[in-house]
């Protein structure tokens, strides 16, 4: 089967969704993991934290990732999301 991240921003200092999947053991394997991008928006506060955390995805130990799906409904804006991977550093990276 494909291996999907799901990465869910919840504009909260609580992560309900977060919450909701640890308490119904959505997430049971030790493979699965959940990370969190809570007390902001990832269009915008979070971007630097957004980049991370797929940098982190893809370089894991885990096992090959075939697909990140970003979910960024509410008041995220997606064009500014989608552009947070167009982002180079000082070094051109």
């Amino acid at each position: 089967g494909l291996r999907v991240a799901v990465i869910v921003n919840d504009m909260s200092v609580v992560n309900i969704d977060g919450a909701l999947l640890k308490e119904n053991q959505i997430v049971t394997s030790e493979e699965e993991q959940i990370i969190e991008l809570s007390n902001g928006c990832i269009c915008c506060t979070l971007k630097e934290d957004l980049l991370h955390k797929v940098a982190e995805l893809c370089t894991s130990n885990s096992g090959k990732i075939d697909y990140i799906l970003i979910e960024s409904t509410g008041i995220s804006e997606p064009l500014p999301v989608a552009q947070t991977f167009l982002y180079e550093d000082i070094y051109g990276r």
